[in-house]
């Protein structure tokens, strides 16, 4: 019994600090998300490095069935995918476009039907970092027409697949130029809930401190 409380109580008291540390980031984090969103858009700069979250003004087009369809997308219990379609700016840079979700058909086999927006645009978008990958229980297969389903947002290999594409996404927010239904604007667990999970941790600690000290009271009894 002293060799499992030697073993667990640090190991449990360790996740609980830990929880409290992701709490404090995922609190940092949301505070520069908001900050950031509540800045004024900027043109294309040379570089998105460090940019994330900002607003960013591009010009130029769509290109013309040139898009993935995220699949496995769900909203309000209907399943859909994202639109990330390929935008070509007036200075020949391409950009991947999150236009937002559309309802999946009921026929698997079957593609939706996506609204193609024409001409020379002006829109504003989010640069949104990849905030990590779903793990895949097979190889995510490519075909070479377009438009291309996948099974999972891989921005790089995304931007592989066109030419001179800046490999980030721009994620468009309601009422931009050819935007559908828009991306919630999501960041991840909250600090509350790594709060949440340190108190489960430190209770889990207390309790076995507490049937420790009562095995020793018995035992010695």
């Amino acid at each position: 019994m002293t060799a499992f409380v030697v073993v667990f109580l640090p190991l449990l008291a360790s996740l609980g600090i830990w929880q409290i540390n992701r709490a404090d980031e995922k609190r940092d984090q949301a505070q520069l998300v908001f900050e950031r969103l509540s800045m004024l858009p900027v043109a294309v700069p040379e570089s998105t490095e460090g940019m994330q979250y900002r607003h960013i003004r591009l010009q130029g087009s769509f290109e013309s069935n040139r898009y993935f369809l995220l699949d496995n997308q769900m909203v309000q219990g209907r399943p859909g995918y994202w639109i990330i379609a390929s935008f070509l700016g007036d200075d020949g840079r391409r950009w991947l476009v999150n236009r937002g979700w559309v309802p999946a058909p009921r026929l698997r086999e079957k593609l939706p039907e996506v609204v193609s927006v024409e001409g020379q645009l002006t829109l504003v978008g989010i640069i949104w970092p990849q905030l990590g990958m779903i793990p895949l229980l097979a190889e995510d297969v490519w075909f070479e027409t377009w438009p291309k389903r996948v099974q999972r947002m891989n921005i790089v290999r995304m931007a592989a697949a066109l030419d001179n594409t800046t490999a980030v996404e721009i994620r468009l927010e309601a009422g931009q130029p050819g935007v559908l239904k828009p991306v919630e604007l999501y960041t991840g667990m909250g600090a509350d809930r790594h709060l949440g999970y340190a108190a489960q941790w430190f209770g889990l600690a207390v309790v076995l401190t507490v049937g420790f000290v009562v095995f020793g009271l018995k035992t010695s009894g």
